[in-house]
């Protein structure tokens, strides 16, 4: 699709939407996180224009829309701001699949309220699917990847009146072919912490939808990402098509500043660490918790993405409860070692489950563990191997499981292979992403091994045992009980039935005084 008609500006005017979120029957309960990817562009691209984020999760809003609970600001307000401010570019994030069509909508809008304006795309799904986007229209350009560099060299063209579909990193459209050539991946230590003074932190820190991890550490927490890039050749992982492969990390120096910077700025002493791979490089990784003990931050952490298992030894262990780490989560994935290896691709060592398990515990580290069923080649079987670890782990060893569907996302190998052999449509709606993607989700792969009734089977079966292993581990740790029986009733004040939805002011009236019941993080 051909841009709009290009205002050449010394200092353009730029928008960075993070948009709306539909709630589908099977999604977690919505959360809210910091747009560390858009405040990231914008310090980077701030010196070059009038930059201004628009977070539509911050709103705390909740409407109905084409027959979905949708949170978020409003399509009418959406389109007042961007008519308001009238910008020149626009970059609309998307950080799933699932979540596109909200993304579309959002760009629409943006054709009525700003039609000079030119609209890009950009974020993990866009990175997978730009062709998609551009051939039908719904934007002008995609970011590809990893967008701060990109998306500055493509404001100096704009603002020089230079071509904009030669920008490395970016793709276009002409109308005949999609036009991208790939951008050299930066170095981490190159970016500017992300411009957390364009949005109001404190705003964040005190909405009710804050996620704050499944520790429940702090309500005063925020998420950071210190690495990118992903080696690992995880046939269900789509990091890679986003972030590369080769890790890069910021500096322990880098690090330390980042942390400093927050907590002295906005008070934040509770952490999130976003990162793949946050212990890959383990000298790093070592330096930088010898870093946070030495200088005295007194910060909680956890690690809610999770980190492989064979780069923990007991000794690391011991140094990441003393830097403040209260909670680790390791992927297992598999407690088959052939489908671990031959299948998924995470050539992980399973024998060394026990030993860190059995250290964590010790150490008073509280440890969750991922794992996923319903892989191509596969057995009822082998799946249900999975499922008796999960249950057993955390009756032997207090390793809290979170079990999932194989959802093959787009760009990923499984969803090539799926495709390929015919074991799942092409044309998978957002619906049916949203639900395969959450816990206990709704399968979408079948193959001659299993059907998606034998996946559902084995779900019902693992909810019916976890039931009673959840009230055993309650009853050993009654405060950790108690914070989930007062998140699962907040919980279900955000999941309202529909009818209320739009009714703000019912539901935030009960939910102050339920957010008001102690969260605790440990015994």
């Amino acid at each position: 699709m051909a841009s709009p008609e290009r205002t050449q500006a010394s200092s353009p005017k730029v928008l960075l939407i993070n948009p709306p979120q539909k709630y589908f029957e099977q999604s977690r309960n919505f959360e809210l996180y910091f747009p560390l990817g858009l405040l990231s562009l914008a310090a980077m691209v701030r010196r070059m224009c009038q930059v201004k984020v628009l977070d539509c999760l911050a709103d705390r809003s909740v409407y109905r829309r084409d027959g979905f609970v949708v949170h978020g600001t409003s399509p009418e307000m959406i389109e007042a701001e961007i008519a308001e401010f009238q910008p020149d570019i626009i970059g609309v994030s998307i950080p799933f699949s699932s979540q596109s069509g909200n993304a579309v909508a959002v760009g629409q809008i943006c054709r009525r309220a700003a039609p000079k304006a030119i609209v890009l795309f950009g974020g993990p799904d866009p990175s997978v699917r730009y062709d998609y986007f551009l051939k039908k229209g719904y934007c002008d350009y995609c970011v590809v990847g990893e967008g701060e560099e990109a998306f500055a060299d493509f404001i100096d063209r704009f603002k020089t009146g230079s071509p904009l579909d030669a920008v490395e990193g970016v793709a276009s459209f002409d109308g005949r072919a999609v036009r991208y050539a790939a951008r050299k991946y930066m170095e981490p230590d190159e970016l500017p912490f992300p411009a957390y003074d364009l949005i109001d932190v404190q705003e964040y820190l005190y909405n009710k939808n804050l996620y704050v991890g499944r520790s429940r550490i702090n309500r005063n927490s925020m998420s950071m990402i210190t690495s990118r890039g992903c080696p690992y050749p995880c046939v269900f992982c789509s990091i890679q098509l986003h972030m590369g492969k080769k890790f890069r990390g910021h500096s322990p120096e880098y690090v330390i500043r980042h942390l400093r910077h927050l907590k002295d700025r906005y008070g934040i002493t509770n952490f999130h660490f976003e990162d793949d791979n946050f212990s890959f490089d383990q000298n790093r990784f070592e330096r930088i918790l010898d870093a946070m003990i030495d200088t005295g931050l007194e910060m909680k952490w956890d690690v809610p993405n999770g980190m492989r298992l064979d780069t923990l030894t007991g000794e690391l262990l011991e140094k990441m409860k003393r830097s403040g780490c209260v909670e680790l989560t390791i992927a297992i994935e598999s407690a088959n070692q052939e489908v671990l290896d031959n299948i998924i691709k995470k050539h992980l060592a399973l024998d060394g489950v026990p030993r860190i398990a059995e250290k964590c515990r010790n150490l008073g580290i509280r440890l969750s563990a991922f794992y996923i069923i319903g892989f191509p080649g596969e057995t009822i079987a082998t799946m249900q191997q999975t499922i008796d670890m999960a249950l057993s782990l955390l009756r032997s060893a207090d390793v809290l499981p979170y079990l999932n569907v194989a959802t093959p996302l787009y760009g990923t190998k499984l969803y090539a292979d799926c495709v390929e052999k015919g074991l799942i449509r092409d044309d998978l709606s957002d619906e049916e992403l949203a639900s395969a993607t959450q816990a206990y989700g709704k399968p979408l792969i079948s193959t001659q091994d299993f059907s998606t009734q034998d996946i559902q089977n084995l779900l019902a079966g693992y909810r019916a045992k976890l039931k009673m292993e959840w009230l055993l581990y309650a009853v050993k740790h009654p405060i950790y009980g108690a914070s989930r029986l007062a998140d699962k009733c907040r919980a279900a004040v955000r999941r309202m039935p529909e009818r209320f939805a739009g009714q703000t002011n019912v539901r935030d009236r009960v939910g102050h005084y339920l957010a008001r019941i102690p969260a605790h993080s440990r015994e």
